[in-house]
């Protein structure tokens, strides 16, 4: 977390975070209703003292979005009063995005982000951990968080959610697949509404954290990667229909017993990134 946002005033945070009868947006989850994820979260909340950080949600109703953008239009609407999202996301968008702040923040325990594959695909799954646990070995994994999501973007010219420079797109943080001749290709499907992890540009170029572990992982295990774009409702449908043999991200909250993210098909790789906090974004009010 940003050090200013971790100093901002703790009364205007407070007083400024659901008023009764709000209503608040999350992303979509699978296997789960508005009302009962959003219980699950404010349980979480209680039980590990951050009650008061979640601001007082005891009447306020949830609503579900299929997409980033399907649920900043509901805000802009009003519609919904506030959006919440992973403290990386949120932060993202803080930085990209003026018209936005902080109303305060939620802790919901160690929350887990995972690829899903199909159960038949356990091969695939099998040498996507390996992978994935080398990378955590060698440090590549939190060298690649600290430059895709921490650092990212490197300036304000990025205005947009997707990070689009409208002069040129930053030659840097372009994510460069290597081609290997008679590999095989693995298709896997993102939705770009966790930027700057799970991330698709406008201009439709790879870019951000997920990318470049995508990136990491066709090199070591020879693999070629082809990406395709699904909103976030349609996760495991792709992977159903064939669409896909991977898919970023399923979520997993690790305290929880129930699985409100993955389907009964699905199995998770390890986890790629983790983190516990959840942030409440709203408008700035004039």
């Amino acid at each position: 977390m940003k050090k200013f946002l971790c100093v901002l005033t703790v009364i205007a945070l407070f007083a400024s975070c659901a008023y009764a009868d709000d209503y608040v947006g999350f992303l979509t989850r699978l296997r789960t209703t508005p009302e009962d994820f959003f219980i699950l979260m404010k349980n979480s909340w209680a039980t590990r003292g951050w009650a008061i950080l979640g601001g007082d949600h005891s009447t306020s109703k949830a609503r579900f979005y299929d997409s980033l953008v399907q649920m900043q239009m509901a805000l802009s609407r009003g519609d919904i009063d506030e959006m919440i999202l992973p403290d990386f996301a949120a932060e993202y968008l803080l930085k990209v995005n003026k018209s936005y702040t902080p109303c305060c923040m939620s802790n919901s325990g160690t929350m887990s982000l995972c690829f899903g594959f199909m159960k038949e695909n356990r091969t695939l799954a099998d040498r996507w951990n390996f992978a994935l646990r080398s990378m955590r070995d060698d440090y590549t994994l939190s060298g690649l968080f600290q430059k895709y999501v921490k650092n990212f973007p490197r300036d304000e010219s990025y205005d947009y959610i997707y990070a689009v420079n409208k002069k040129k797109i930053r030659e840097q943080d372009i994510i460069r697949f290597e081609k290997f001749p008679d590999a095989p290709t693995v298709r896997v499907a993102v939705t770009g509404d966790l930027p700057p992890v799970d991330f698709v540009d406008e201009a439709g170029l790879p870019a951000g954290y997920s990318m470049a572990v995508l990136a990491e992982i066709s090199r070591r295990l020879r693999v070629n990667i082809s990406i395709i774009q699904v909103d976030t409702a349609s996760r495991t449908a792709a992977l159903v229909t064939g669409k896909a043999d991977a898919v970023f991200w399923y979520e997993v909250m690790q305290s929880s017993q129930e699985n409100f993210d993955v389907d009964d098909d699905v199995i998770l790789s390890e986890p790629y990134l983790e983190w516990n906090t959840f942030m409440h974004l709203r408008f700035h009010e004039n």
